[in-house]
């Protein structure tokens, strides 16, 4: 408690990136399907405890998709803690 109040818990913000890599006779998702079809996966990254949660307060969350150089279909995750402006 602090002035009684009680104390908020300091946690790293994340940027999350999520590049889909689509294959042979497929085709890029327009943005909203995009973003709607990593939620699955967003939430077990959140499961597995590599993002806090996925609340625009816990995570910057950046999704692309480009055509794959194999033709093959796979997705690319990148997590980073986010340095906050202002930290010493």
């Amino acid at each position: 408690m602090a002035y009684g109040e009680e104390m908020i818990e300091l946690e790293p913000k994340i940027e999350l990136k999520i590049t889909r890599f689509y294959g042979y006779r497929k085709r890029a998702l327009d943005k909203d399907n995009l973003y709607g079809a990593c939620k699955p996966l967003i939430d077990a990254i959140r499961g597995y405890k590599i993002i806090p949660d996925d609340t625009p307060k816990h995570i910057n969350l950046y999704v692309d998709q480009e055509k794959s150089p194999d033709k093959s279909t796979f997705v690319k995750i990148t997590a980073k803690e986010v340095e906050e402006e202002g930290t010493i």
